[in-house]
């Protein structure tokens, strides 16, 4: 007992040497040993907060130590999210995604959590100073007319600051932190940690594959040059549409770790929350759209759906961070769309078939089409039917359960359903999307919009009006008559 006492007061200690150091150089903890360490220092405070509270509630009453339990809560909970944001990387990646796909976890915990959508902890500008003027070739001075010194946003693998090019153009500047690549091999290979870090915000839920899906995608937003063709991709699908708006990426000043894009002006999702529910079903219709229909149409997809991803402007949303894009393969993306077609004309045999085509089950299995037919559709239940539907956050819990914990008679079928990895991205959708129309309670008729996408079947809102007119006039301008298009990082393409 002794033993184990001092070894846990060992490590808190230099946890708490490595923890101050990172807090007051604003530096961060790249090695895969001291990010380790800066775990062991929150548990070791969390324990400590634990015990504190086990020690006051001896000789208080009810009331108050329900009052001691909830302080607990919240401030375990503050130190989580201050935690993260200081690591950046990985860490905060999931901090993020666990502030919003979820009601089942903790509200201290989503609240807390939450402000690692758009801000945490900033790094001091003289760090990023010397990778911005080594990719860029020059003082920051020269490169632009004015830089703020204070950040407008400090993400997971960079921190953005508004600034003024040299010939009078507002933008905002996004600088890969120092150190941020090791950091996030280290994290990636603290694996087990991760586990334990998502399983304390949700003991419930199986962490696999939410941290594998963190694993295979978080790599590729190293590349600031990838997100910055990605994101000149998606301007010009939707260049002076009448409600999406993706911003301009400014090529003069724009690296492999140095990304500028055009100033947009917007308030935030927490803003949207708070506005009368026109306001929210019509923003709820406008994610959709641009979600299900780049997908269906263009066979590509913005794979973060996070709050901190979009701003909210005089009734356009502002689509931003496109380092996570999926570009779907013509062919799976054609079986994707039959797959969803068979659903829609409740043809079980045909959804069966392209549950093969996918490589969602092998040709030899012998699985039953009703009950296969059955576990997807209440994936599909929001657009099944021809009637109005509701996000909610029954619906949203219900089906983040059917993923991680399916009930009754879909419990064999979740150990025998196999994942393409073409739809692993897929999972965002219901990860993330699904957690805000629900927020938002997205009202729509589900089933006409995605009609208009399976089917060209004629608007059905305003919205849908509103899209198709710029879709005809975007295809005249290009010349693009081919009914079938593909987004490509290189642009446009039709499909044969």
């Amino acid at each position: 007992m002794i033993t184990g006492a001092v070894v846990v007061g060992g490590v808190a200690l230099f946890s708490v040497v490595v923890f101050v150091s990172g807090r007051s150089t604003g530096r961060m903890a790249s090695g895969r040993v001291a990010r380790l360490m800066r775990v062991g220092n929150l548990s070791a405070r969390m324990w400590t907060s634990w015990l504190g509270s086990r020690v006051r509630k001896v000789f208080a009453g009810k009331d108050a130590r329900k009052r001691i339990d909830a302080a607990q809560r919240k401030a375990n909970a503050e130190r989580v999210a201050e935690t993260m944001g200081q690591m950046k990387g990985a860490f905060m990646k999931l901090g993020q995604m666990m502030s919003f796909i979820t009601d089942d976890i903790p509200e201290e915990y989503r609240t807390a959590l939450a402000m690692l959508q758009a801000s945490a902890p900033p790094m001091d500008l003289a760090l990023l100073r010397d990778v911005a003027e080594e990719e860029l070739g020059k003082p920051l001075e020269r490169a632009f007319a004015r830089f703020d010194a204070i950040p407008l946003a400090s993400a997971s693998i960079g921190q953005v600051h508004r600034a003024q090019l040299p010939t009078g153009e507002e933008v905002v500047v996004k600088i890969q932190y120092p150190g941020v690549a090791e950091a996030i091999r280290g994290d990636l290979a603290n694996v087990a940690v991760l586990y334990r870090m998502m399983a304390m915000f949700y003991p419930g839920v199986e962490p696999g594959p939410i941290v594998e899906e963190l694993r295979g995608r978080i790599s590729e937003e190293l590349d600031y040059a990838n997100e910055a063709k990605n994101q000149r991709a998606f301007y010009d699908l939707y260049q002076d549409h009448p409600f999406i708006r993706v911003p301009r990426v400014y090529e003069s000043h724009s690296t492999a770790r140095v990304l500028t894009s055009e100033y947009i002006e917007g308030q935030r999702y927490a803003d949207v929350l708070k506005m009368d529910q026109a306001s929210q079903r019509r923003y709820g219709e406008i994610l959709y759209r641009f979600i299900f229909g780049s997908i269906t149409r263009f066979g590509v997809f913005n794979g973060d759906p996070h709050p901190g991803n979009y701003l909210f402007a005089g009734g356009k949303v502002v689509f931003l961070d496109y380092g996570c894009v999926k570009y779907f393969p013509t062919a799976m993306r054609r079986n994707w769309k039959a797959l969803v077609a068979a659903h829609l004309s409740e043809d079980r045999a045909r959804f069966k078939a392209q549950l093969i085509a996918l490589n969602f089950i092998k040709p030899t299995d012998e699985l039953d089409a009703e009950t296969l037919y059955d576990f997807f559709g209440y994936f599909y239940e929001p657009f099944h039917l021809d009637r109005e539907f509701t996000y909610t956050r029954e619906y949203n819990q219900k089906s983040f359960g059917m993923i991680f914990k399916p009930q009754g008679k879909f419990v064999e079928l979740g150990k025998k359903l196999n994942m393409p990895p073409d739809f692993v991205f897929v999972n965002r959708i219901q990860w993330g999307v699904v957690s805000l129309l629900a927020q938002l309670e997205a009202t729509a008729n589900w089933h006409r919009v995605h009609r208009e996408f399976i089917h060209d079947d004629p608007p059905s809102t305003e919205l849908g009006r509103q899209d198709a007119e710029f879709r005809v006039r975007w295809r005249l301008q290009r010349g693009l008559d081919a009914p079938e298009l593909a987004l490509t990082p290189e642009g446009v393409r039709t499909l044969a």
